[in-house]
Parts: C-alpha cells; sequence; structure tokens
C-alpha cells in the first residue's frame, strides 16, 4: 500500500514542472475542516507549463521514474534527492499563487499534471570535448541503451547522436517500438539512430547478450528503471542491472554507464528515507540501486557509475560549466535531463574505468546529511562533459 503522505512529499520535492521556485506545505490544525496546501512557485506553473518551456508535449513520463511511458519499455534511472533546494536554479520572473485544496486533491493534480508534461532536450556545442574514436564512434560499433524510451534514455540517445557527440545509436524497449518513430529529427542526427526492432527486457539476460551480439555495441547505458508494466525496482534496478553487466561481460567489448540515483548508500538522508519507503513497485529502489551498482562493481572493470540528483524541467544553459561532478555521495543537488545527457556522453567516452560519480549543477549544491561539510574536497569541475571526469578516482 502505497503511503499517501509519502507520495505527496516525493511529488512536492520531484515534480519541478510543478514547483519549479520552491515548494512549502504546511497543513491546518487537524480539527479544520480542510487541509490546506499552499504552492509557491514560478510562471513555469502547472496551466502554461508546457508553452513556457519550448518543448514537445507528446509523451507521458513522470518526471523520477519514467513510469508511465505506453508500452512500460522506458523508465528513468535518475532523480532520487527530495531535499535539494531549488530555488537558485530558477531566477526568471516570479509569480505567486496559493491553491487550496484537499490532500486528496493536492495529490490527484500533482500527478495529473506530471504526466502531462515533457521537456526535449538541447545541448551546448561549447562543452562537448571532440573525440574522433571511443565507443559509438562507427556504426559497426554503436552505444546500446537500455530503457530507450524512457525520457532519460531518449534524452541520452539525442545527445549522443547530436554533431557535438556523433555517436551512434541503437535503442532499445522491452516491446521492440522505436521510442523515436514520431520524433522528428535533423537528417544528420537520425542518421546516427537506429531502434533495435526485437524486445529487449532487462530481466532477461538472454534479451540483452542477443542485442549486444546483434548490434556489436561498444557501449551500453542503463537508462531503465521502475515502472507499472516493465518490473519493480528489485526487478529492475537491482537484477537488471547485474543481467547488464553480465552480458556486458560475457559478450565482451562493450563498456557500461549505469545511471543510478544520489544518497542510495546515505540511509540517514532524508532523499534516501522519502524516496526508498514509496511504497508500489517503486518500495526499495534506493536498496536496489545499490545492490545493482554493487554487482557491477564485482562483475566489471569498464564501467562507469552516475548518480544524477533530482532532475529539473527546463534546459541547460553553459552545458558542462554549470555542472559538478563529485565522489563519495555527500553532496547533492538538482540537474536538468540534458545535463544529465551531457555527463553520461562524458562518462562513455572519457577512458575512465570503475568509476562512480555524483552529478548535479552547481547553483543546487548541498551536502546530503547535517554533519557532511560543503564543499568536500572532491568536486570535478570542467569546461566539456569528458574533461568532468578527468580527474575523477576509481573504486577499487
Amino acid at each position: 500500500m502505497v503511503n499517501r503522505r509519502a507520495v505527496l512529499s516525493f511529488c512536492l520535492a520531484f515534480l519541478p514542472d510543478i514547483a519549479p521556485l520552491s515548494l512549502v506545505f504546511s497543513f491546518a490544525p487537524s480539527s479544520a475542516p480542510k487541509r490546506v496546501l499552499v504552492v509557491k512557485t514560478a510562471r513555469y506553473g502547472i496551466i502554461n507549463s508546457c508553452k513556457t518551456h519550448r518543448s514537445a508535449c507528446f509523451r507521458s513520463h513522470h518526471t523520477a521514474f519514467d513510469s508511465v511511458e505506453d508500452d512500460g519499455s522506458g523508465s528513468d534511472g535518475g532523480g532520487s534527492l527530495a531535499d535539494t533546494q531549488q530555488s537558485d536554479t530558477f531566477n526568471s520572473e516570479k509569480e505567486d499563487y496559493v491553491v487550496s485544496m484537499t490532500r486528496r486533491d493536492a495529490l490527484s493534480l500533482t500527478i495529473t499534471t506530471a504526466s502531462s508534461l515533457s521537456v526535449m532536450t538541447s545541448f551546448s556545442p561549447d562543452t562537448f570535448a571532440a573525440s574522433a574514436d571511443g565507443p559509438g564512434s562507427t556504426p559497426e560499433k554503436p552505444i546500446v541503451i537500455l530503457g530507450g524510451g524512457g525520457r532519460s534514455g531518449m534524452a541520452v540517445a539525442e545527445c549522443l547522436i547530436s554533431s557535438q557527440a556523433s555517436r551512434y545509436v541503437v535503442t532499445t524497449t522491452r516491446t521492440g517500438k522505436d521510442p523515436f518513430q514520431i520524433v522528428r529529427l535533423p537528417p544528420e542526427m537520425k542518421q546516427r539512430l537506429s531502434s533495435y526492432d526485437k524486445p529487449v527486457d532487462v530481466n532477461d539476460v538472454d534479451s540483452i547478450r542477443r542485442v549486444l551480439k546483434d548490434t556489436g555495441a561498444s557501449g551500453v547505458v542503463f537508462a531503465a528503471s521502475a515502472s507499472k508494466a516493465g518490473g519493480n525496482a528489485s526487478q529492475i534496478d537491482d537484477v537488471g542491472v547485474e543481467n547488464a553487466a553480465i552480458a556486458c561481460r560475457d559478450v565482451g567489448g562493450a563498456r557500461l554507464v549505469v545511471i543510478s540515483a544520489l544518497a542510495v548508500d546515505r540511509p540517514k538522508s532524508k532523499s534516501y528515507d522519502v524516496t526508498n519507503f514509496m511504497g508500489g513497485y517503486v518500495n526499495g529502489i534506493m536498496d536496489a540501486k545499490l545492490r545493482g551498482e554493487n554487482k557491477v562493481r564485482l562483475l566489471l572493470k569498464d564501467y562507469v557509475v552516475v548518480r544524477p540528483g533530482v532532475l529539473l524541467s527546463g534546459k541547460t544553459r553553459n552545458g558542462a560549466l554549470d555542472v559538478e561532478l563529485n565522489q563519495g555521495d555527500t553532496i547533492g543537488g538538482g540537474l536538468s535531463r540534458d545535463e544529465l545527457a551531457g555527463v553520461v556522453w562524458g562518462a562513455m567516452v572519457c577512458g575512465k574505468k570503475g568509476v562512480t560519480v555524483e552529478a548535479y549543477r552547481k547553483t543546487t549544491r548541498t551536502k546530503l546529511q547535517p554533519e557532511f561539510i560543503v564543499p568536500s574536497g572532491n568536486e570535478l569541475t570542467a569546461d566539456t562533459y569528458v574533461g568532468l571526469f578527468e580527474n575523477a578516482k576509481s573504486d577499487a
């Protein structure tokens, strides 16, 4: 049974399309006839969200889990930081409004609005380091995206096939459907993108082995996460990640980049507490992600684990210049989906092996627990996404 208070708290923290500035909620005394939810937000609100963001609202995805895709094939590996301070990220003109509603109404409105919003990605040319080789540099050695139908999976695909990254990509879904079938892309991008026409279920290691063999994959991005149709957190974020690592090991020659989440090994943090105990098919998602990460570390040497913070709406202004990586899981924050995609691109081609990093926008930096120190001393910054990994330390 899903805990309604936990769900409401999660929605307030993780749905920046509804709460891009800050979400402050308080309830009247229990004797009051109606509990009042006070929401302070910017003009990127419920009614004008699709208009204000220059986006194509053609898909329905949950901001944190991408769990409402039509075919359940893609889902999202990012987003777990509930206590991120987002106010620094939204400095546009603000309009305040107050909505008075019951808690049930608030939850219903939040979830309904979340499923109606989508933000397409864009990429800054100056933040991609030029690289003529490495994973995905030829159509014979593409990068395969598992969970390619989710918003993060699609964002990563768009980033990799952009003129700046210039990678060849094969997307996979649980049903074998092409997630970009109705998406218009420039011809030069589309020629670098293909969809695997057979179902690929991360619960089925043989299906992963098959796509890696059929495509000759030189890189794999794990962008799947729990969904009602595709599997619960344990099945996807634990067993599914393990299966991806096993397939990479068995087939050979494919580098694995896993999209995980901040705070997976910080059970005392608010981020962990809110996200891990949601109930339903995502219950225990943080524990599952950590188990999956640890299995990758045991099975492979050529991997990078990317732990993004809460996924913010909108697009990056300055690309890698706005992003900071960290190590040690003590500092977190939020970042846009195209920034996450850029970090994944950097992780794929940087050449570093056996690395785990946390990723967030500099202006959202916050400590995950009160006793942690900001800065941590493990910050990684650069003017390109590939450069962010230059001084990253290995997990060993």
